[in-house]
């Protein structure tokens, strides 16, 4: 998304101690939760039923994930750090779009959310956004002209399933030095001709949102459609948004070799940034993302399948800068982009081995024009790249071991080529317990502008260890260390290292506690300074209640910024939300749910910039109705 330099002001930040310590209140209660779940008892956490859901949610054999081999595989053997978040879980947060969902990934920081489905900006652990490869259907939803994605644009009615893959995904989809957000859409619904589901919610401020779903499946063909609306006026001046979306996903069964599918995506917003007085001008966008695919997965034989499918999409943005003292037009930039595409691939699987290759090609074009009626300047920047990527991957079990060795090598027209290579390893130490290993070297294409034609690379190396050994509770821990180097007037060679932890108890009585822990030295290498406006401490915090009938969460998150002063950030407080449902009917067929959600409940302050300030406390709630 094309933008202009952002401008920063000098400003002291200025914090209350009263309001820094009832933010901070409720952790302490959430700790002191955690040992009177835990302690008094566990006599009843022995029950099967409570074993079966912690072995379920946490040790899914069964569960498998795509993003990091482009081909299903079990969760417990992927070396890389991938969190899953699926529909139910969506659900329950009451969110209104994909940004609101990767807020409560632990490492992953959203900043910008000044009003619901507004624009945001998506870091892994201080890798920034235009380093995350953001998919929906395998189609990429960020621009050509610097790779920026807007999740806030992603209604959540759509997804199934978000896998987040965090460090260099290069091996398998090339342009992702950060990581990989992978959107996988509902499939229609095998068991019915006519389901659906509708849902509105109200909120302070103007906020509204509405969506509806229809789904089944007759004879041989089956049928996804969905459609929605989000709107807010915003809780600054100037904040105001509103996104329209439309999906549909048609599947021709064939027998039972395989599937046809044919999809169409198409999601517009028009977020006002805000109010810039110290720069005296006002931001406002509209961007339009359209995007259609056909694929074809067919079984060759019992052990080798095929997949391949086309894509194609169009971007059209536009940026309108406004003076505010007097009204005249500070500039305008327009850009027009297509990109069409496809991809062939093959996945083999005999004894011990998974092998996965394939080809793809995309070629992309933008037209960006920059217009600046105070200073006459006016410009036009046409360019495109083509792609060409081929990549292999085998992921070789045995007993308690497997290791995926992986390969990809890309050409392009615009930026020269690339080798990609990366190596995962996992250990079963027990039935509970499982150590990870990974190395991958990634690369991340330039702007698409004629000035530029050098890309950002690196390297990671994470460890980790996932485990259930511990009476009630699943915890997951994983290191990092992420060497880049970034290419602007200068090669600047950067370091991100740091941990993550994970940890969730097992149900008590329909509660359970969640938590997470990320800290991220990134600095310099050839100065040793530190990085500024990177996360550097993140905590995420839940209190879990669901008994089928009524459900509740509580929820706080915490970002240490390390800012510098002239941003004007401020991040002393938790942002604590408080997340209700009442299933208050329920049939063999439908099912009714009242839902409410309170934000902010202590009125914190939490922004990296003064530009991006979060809203104070509101209120929303509504009605979800399924059939």
């Amino acid at each position: 998304m094309p933008t202009a330099s952002p401008i920063n002001t000098a400003k002291s930040r200025a914090g209350s101690t009263f309001r820094r310590l009832s933010s901070l209140l409720p952790g302490l209660f959430f700790f002191l939760g955690l040992l009177a779940l835990t302690l008094p008892f566990t006599a009843h956490a022995e029950t099967d039923s409570d074993r079966e859901l912690l072995e379920l949610y946490y040790e899914p054999q069964d569960l498998t994930v795509s993003t990091a081999t482009r081909s299903p595989r079990p969760l417990s053997r992927s070396a890389e750090n991938i969190t899953v978040i699926t529909a139910e879980q969506i659900e329950a947060m009451n969110a209104h779009t994909l940004a609101d969902v990767l807020a409560t990934v632990p490492g992953v920081q959203v900043s910008g959310n000044t009003a619901p489905a507004s624009i945001t900006f998506t870091e892994f652990a201080g890798a920034t956004t235009r380093y995350i490869q953001i998919l929906v259907d395998g189609v990429p939803i960020d621009d050509q002209f610097d790779n920026f994605a807007a999740p806030g644009m992603v209604p959540v009615q759509i997804i199934e399933r978000v896998e987040v893959l965090k460090g260099p995904a290069s091996s398998s989809w090339g342009n992702s030095l950060g990581g990989i957000v992978n959107v996988i859409t509902k499939e229609p619904a095998l068991h019915a001709s006519f389901s659906g589901a509708a849902s509105f919610s109200g909120g302070e401020n103007g906020t509204r949102d509405g969506r509806g779903e229809v789904s089944g499946t007759v004879g041989s063909f089956g049928y996804y459609l969905s459609g929605g609306n989000v709107k807010s006026n915003g809780f600054h001046s100037f904040n105001a948004t509103e996104n329209n979306n439309a999906y549909a996903k048609l599947r021709w069964n064939l027998a039972d070799r395989g599937s046809l599918r044919l999809t169409f995506n198409s999601m517009e917003t028009a977020p006002q940034i805000g109010l810039i007085t110290f720069a005296d001008y006002s931001d406002r966008l509209k961007i339009r993302f359209l995007q259609s695919t056909i694929s074809l997965d067919y079984n060759l034989t019992d052990r080798l399948t095929f997949n391949t499918f086309f894509k194609g999409s169009r971007f059209d943005y536009t940026r309108i800068d406004d003076t505010l003292s007097t009204g005249e037009r500070f500039s305008t930039i327009t850009s027009d982009e297509i990109t069409s595409g496809g991809a062939a691939i093959l996945t083999w699987r005999q004894g011990v081995h998974t092998l996965t290759g394939g080809v793809e090609f995309d070629h992309g074009q933008t037209k960006t024009s920059f217009d600046y009626p105070l200073f006459l300047f006016n410009q036009t920047i046409d360019a495109s790249n083509d792609k060409w990527g081929f990549f292999l991957n085998d992921t070789i079990t045995w007993e308690r071991f497997s290791i995926t060795p992986a390969v990809r090598y890309d050409l392009t027209s615009h930026s020269g080529d690339f080798f990609s290579p990366s190596l995962g390893a996992t250990f079963s130490v027990t039935d509970k317990t499982l150590l990870r290993a990974y190395a991958a070297r990634g690369y991340n294409l330039p702007i698409l502008n004629p000035a530029y034609s050098t890309k950002d690379n690196g390297w990671t190396v994470q460890a980790g260890l996932e485990t259930t050994d511990i009476p009630f509770l699943w915890l997951k821990g994983t290191w990092f260390r992420n060497q880049f180097k970034e290419r602007g007037d200068t090669v600047t060679r950067t370091l991100r290292e740091g941990f993550e932890i994970e940890a969730r108890t097992a149900p008590i009585y329909n509660s359970w506690l969640t938590a997470g822990y990320v800290f991220t030295d990134a600095k310099n290498l050839q100065t040793d300074e530190k990085l500024p406006a990177v996360a550097r401490h993140t905590w995420d915090l839940g209190l879990h209640y669901d008994d089928r009938t009524f459900r509740g969460a509580l929820t706080g998150a915490y970002r240490w910024w390390n800012t510098p002063d002239y941003f004007g950030a401020e991040y002393n407080n938790f942002i604590w939300d408080l997340n209700l449902g009442w299933r208050f009917f329920r049939s063999d067929n439908t099912e009714a749910e009242l839902f409410a959600t309170g934000h902010n409940l202590f009125n914190g302050a939490q922004y990296h910039d003064e530009i991006f300030k979060n809203p104070g406390r509101w209120f929303e709630g509504g009605l979800r109705i399924k059939w």
